[in-house]
């Protein structure tokens, strides 16, 4: 692995919107998903981080529309990946989770 700043991890867009999306499914009354965040807080290898991922946006994804939410796009998962192919796992989970767990600076959140 490279050597990386964690400025550029925990600035980086497509964390930031899957943390937003986290955030929110936590947060929200409707939704109270949990499970996504024990799951992703579990993953330890790519395979069970995309795993994780793909029940937490299939869990999501039904709320987000219902809700009008934004949702993470293909391009946020794609550099997601790449990221994780970049610093590893244990890096980008614990970015994505803490954007989920401080308060948002956007109105209502």
């Amino acid at each position: 692995m490279s050597e990386v700043r964690l400025s550029e991890i925990f600035t980086n867009d497509a964390v930031q919107s899957f943390g937003d999306a986290l955030r929110k499914a936590l947060r929200i009354e409707e939704i109270k998903d949990y499970a996504s965040f024990v799951e992703l807080d579990y993953s330890e290898t790519k395979e069970q981080l995309i795993e994780a991922l793909k029940t937490f946006l299939r869990r999501y994804d039904s709320h987000a529309r219902k809700l009008h939410l934004t949702r993470p796009s293909d391009t946020d998962l794609e550099k997601i990946m790449t990221l994780i192919d970049r610093v590893g796992v244990r890096l980008v989970k614990n970015a994505i989770i803490s954007h989920a767990l401080v308060k948002s600076e956007k109105a209502g959140e």
